[in-house]
């Protein structure tokens, strides 16, 4: 799969329309086979380019808000391997620290809504400006990654990054 193929998916949504997106396909998963991009497409209503090779991989990306976007990947756990996890991220072109407060979504949804679903939540401590929040259920696991709204080390957290891995079908 190349990078250029890759196509742009929704550049029309919001930070929050995108994250009411994903958290809506997360709280619908129940093992690998949701992690697909049909999947993801059906659930998110998102456009993802899948590798034309039957890898089963998949990426999309879009435009937020400024020169902030977004990707959606699967990720493989060794070379050959059916995709068990996905990573949706967002970055900002030009400046990795940039100030967040457009595209800012705070962790309390994800929070309140996984909590309500049955996740189990923990977290571990902050290293180099990035905190983590893990929500796990007994097939699915949701890594949420935070960082400062207008610096690194900021109080106002906001998400930056979602890893969801699932459990093989069975």
């Amino acid at each position: 799969m190349t990078e250029a193929a890759s196509p742009a998916i929704n550049d029309s949504l919001s930070a929050q329309q995108l994250h009411d997106r994903i958290l809506a396909w997360v709280l619908s998963v129940n093992d690998a086979r949701d992690l697909s991009a049909q999947n993801i497409e059906r659930q998110t209503g998102l456009s993802l380019k899948i590798d034309t090779e039957g890898t089963g991989s998949f990426r999309g990306v879009g435009a937020l808000t400024g020169s902030w976007r977004y990707s959606l990947s699967s990720v493989k756990p060794a070379p050959g391997a059916s995709p068990h996890s996905v990573l949706f991220s967002m970055g900002h072109s030009g400046d990795r620290y940039a100030d967040m407060t457009p595209v800012c979504v705070g962790l309390e949804r994800y929070q309140s809504t996984l909590a309500a679903a049955g996740f189990k939540a923990s977290q571990r401590p902050p290293r180099l400006g990035t905190e983590y929040r893990f929500f796990r259920t007994e097939k699915v696991s949701v890594r949420i990654e935070l960082r400062g709204r207008t610096k690194l080390y900021d109080p106002q957290l906001c998400i930056i990054r979602i890893f969801i891995s699932a459990a093989p079908q069975g």
